[in-house]
């Protein structure tokens, strides 16, 4: 079974070192809004509330590919960053 999760950015908000992630999880069978933070690693508040109605597989799924996604937004701020910092 391969579940694949799409993400759109709803807001973000938070300082340079803590950032709070709003984001909408959409797949074939469902759709939901997400609140996880972000601080050097990613972790959803209130896990079990906010995914309760998940079976655990699909709560598994999600997370790791939330995480990936929130991480590639990161790691792209600070590419660019760098990148331009180098010419």
């Amino acid at each position: 079974m391969d579940i694949k999760f799409n993400f759109k950015v709803l807001s973000v908000t938070g300082e340079k070192d803590s950032k709070c992630y709003v984001v909408q999880c959409s797949s074939q069978k469902s759709r939901r809004v997400i609140k996880a933070h972000y601080d050097g690693s990613v972790y959803i508040p209130d896990y079990q509330q906010q995914l309760a109605a998940m079976p655990e597989l699909n709560r598994t799924l999600l997370d790791i590919q939330l995480a990936s996604f929130i991480l590639k937004k990161e790691n792209a701020k600070y590419s660019k960053f760098y990148i331009g910092a180098c010419y």
